[in-house]
């Protein structure tokens, strides 16, 4: 290693803030300055001072002696010229196990690799972000759905994946490179307030799970604060157009689904044309609609109890989110899809039991089934294709402009906030000419 002598030039004094030291110099002209440790082994680094490299080295000759020091089994070369030495097992019968390797430094760079790894708190000085996410993934998969952890998981590629505050050790990151770090993806990335939610939930849930796991004792990016009118995109709704079906479109669409139900041409899933149409008339969402059984039908009205997860197929017996079960009424234009079914597996020899829309007993395929369905029908009626959540949106938006209360709008959506019913449910249906129309009406009136 090279000389130091450039170390005895500075000195640390009592009376300078914290993590700083005072240059020392005999120059009476020149002020006293204060330099961070940083700054100093910036500065001896870069001018050939002293090669951080072999300091590192140092460093590692070090750790692996002290590991050495309490490694209680001898390390010792066989008649064969091969290293050999024990490490602890609880599973062998004496408690450990033998280690072979050709060469020694191989045999030691493996005993110290495994107390590293064993010991807790060089772990937590050196776990990083990227070291705890799947573990985080994992516990965070038994408190919400399925469709939940893959939008996670896609944020994390997006946004954390390959990035360098990831790689960097958990406790070294200081409150203001959070901040800095946010504020520089919010921008990379032209985040709006719903982005946003979903990216710093990873960072925050990560942090808090990390103080739970005794890696920090508290989570510095709850001190980072965003000026969300300042900084982040205004959320512009989308265009009408692109959210629900007109009362023409809607029609075409019925019509198109009742000619390939007639026609028998879902050859396995039967019922899925009749899905389409009564998603028009209930605006159950499409794993709800899957998981529908005739117990739950009533009279002229249906309890909404269950779905089925989205792509794994597990059935749960609640709905989305907290608000629980609901009940729907079974307008005619519905009852009469539910009568045509029950018609249907009478003809076949089916009985009227389990899922209504599903004859074959498995609701993930007529999950795929109706998604494909109506997209397929949008492309043949040479309009913009949607997805059956679109329907959904419809309903809602047809029940608001026809003057039904947004309480008993959003309870029938299955909402727990009026606001979301309004916000991302609530869309004109009019083509542009009935616009203008209401338009002229309302102003001359």
């Amino acid at each position: 290693m090279k000389s130091v002598t450039a170390v005895t030039a500075v000195t640390a004094r009592r009376t300078t803030p914290a993590n700083t030291v005072t240059a020392v110099t005999t120059d009476t002209h020149l002020p006293e300055m204060h330099f961070t440790p940083d700054e100093i082994l910036s500065y001896i680094s870069q001018n050939g001072t002293i090669d951080l490299r072999d300091v590192e080295n140092d460093m590692r000759k070090s750790r692996k002696e002290k590991i050495l020091e309490k490694h209680p089994y001898t390390i010792y070369q066989g008649s064969d010229g091969r290293w050999r030495s024990h490490l602890p097992d609880e599973s062998k019968k004496e408690g450990r196990k033998l280690i072979v390797k050709s060469k020694r430094d191989d045999l030691i760079d493996l005993i110290c690799e495994y107390y590293t790894s064993h010991d807790k708190d060089l772990v937590r000085e050196a776990c990083t972000l990227e070291a705890l996410y799947p573990a985080w993934i994992e516990f965070k998969s038994l408190h919400v759905c399925e469709t939940t952890v893959i939008r996670i998981k896609y944020d994390w590629c997006r946004y954390y994946e390959n990035d360098a505050i990831v790689k960097k050790p958990i406790k070294s990151i200081t409150k203001l490179e959070l901040d800095t770090w946010v504020h520089t993806m919010i921008r990379k990335h032209n985040m709006n307030a719903h982005q946003y939610g979903n990216f710093s939930a990873i960072i925050r849930q990560l942090l808090d799970f990390a103080v739970d796991s005794e890696i920090i004792n508290k989570n510095l990016f709850l001190d980072v604060k965003v000026n969300r009118r300042r900084v982040l995109v205004p959320e512009v709704k989308k265009p009408d157009h692109t959210q629900v079906f007109t009362k023409a479109e809607e029609n075409m669409v019925v019509d198109r689904a009742w000619t390939a139900f007639r026609k028998n041409e879902n050859y396995v899933q039967w019922y899925t044309p009749l899905a389409i149409i009564f998603m028009f008339y209930t605006g159950l969402r499409i794993g709800e609609i899957s998981a529908l059984k005739f117990e739950d039908i009533t009279g002229n009205s249906m309890t909404v109890n269950r779905l089925v997860r989205f792509p794994t197929g597990e059935i749960v017996e609640h709905t989305k989110g907290t608000y629980g079960s609901r009940t729907i009424p079974l307008i005619p234009l519905a009852a009469e899809v539910i009568e045509e079914i029950k018609n249907h597996r009478q003809e076949k020899g089916l009985e009227l039991k389990g899922f209504i829309f599903c004859p074959n007993d498995k609701p993930i395929s007529t999950y795929n089934a109706i998604e494909k369905a109506i997209k397929k029908y949008c492309r043949d009626l040479g309009i913009d294709e949607r997805s059956p959540h679109k329907e959904r949106k419809t309903f809602t938006s047809t029940l608001i402009s026809n003057g039904v209360s947004i309480n008993t709008t959003r309870q029938l959506a299955g909402h727990v906030d009026e606001r979301t019913t309004l916000n991302n449910y609530c869309f004109d249906r009019s083509e542009d000419d009935e616009k203008l129309t209401q338009i002229t009406y309302a102003l001359s009136s």
